[in-house]
């Protein structure tokens, strides 16, 4: 049995402005950010990570690009 993803309409008002920067960044709301919506904690500890990961200065940015696109690569990512 799999979790149904939340639309737009159906999550809280904190969650709604992640939905519409995702949307703005990939053109579509991203499946497994729509499952963690369920749990707005979840989606939030998740976006902190993100933004820190992406902000850190231990790795190039142009590395990270790197390994991010060989990681999607690996897993058969549409994008």
């Amino acid at each position: 049995m799999r979790i149904r993803g939340l639309e737009k309409r159906e999550v809280s008002w904190t969650i709604r402005w992640m939905y519409g920067a995702m949307k703005r960044q990939f053109g579509k709301v991203l499946t497994p950010f729509t499952v963690m919506a369920h749990r707005p904690p979840v989606a939030f500890g998740f976006q902190l990570a993100n933004i820190f990961i992406e902000f850190s200065k231990g790795i190039p940015g142009p590395l990270k690009r790197l390994v991010c696109l060989r990681a999607a690569q690996l897993i058969g990512c549409p994008f």
